[in-house]
């Protein structure tokens, strides 16, 4: 289920505010498969985490 939705009433705004939202829950894809050690805090950083390369890219594409 979509956790963010823009109604066709919205304004471009609102759509652009919703758009970034989103951006930010599945990260930097320039970053992922890089070492990451802590507390996952959107996806690429939850992927980064897996115990191998194997791993992360079954996750990513599990995802989608």
């Amino acid at each position: 289920m979509a956790d963010r939705s823009v109604s066709p009433e919205e304004t471009f705004a609102d759509f652009r505010e919703t758009y970034i939202a989103t951006c930010t829950d599945i990260g930097d894809i320039s970053t992922l498969n890089n070492t990451f050690s802590g507390t996952p805090t959107d996806l690429v950083e939850a992927c980064n985490a897996a115990p191998s390369k194997g791993t992360t890219i079954a996750l990513c594409a599990a995802l989608g």
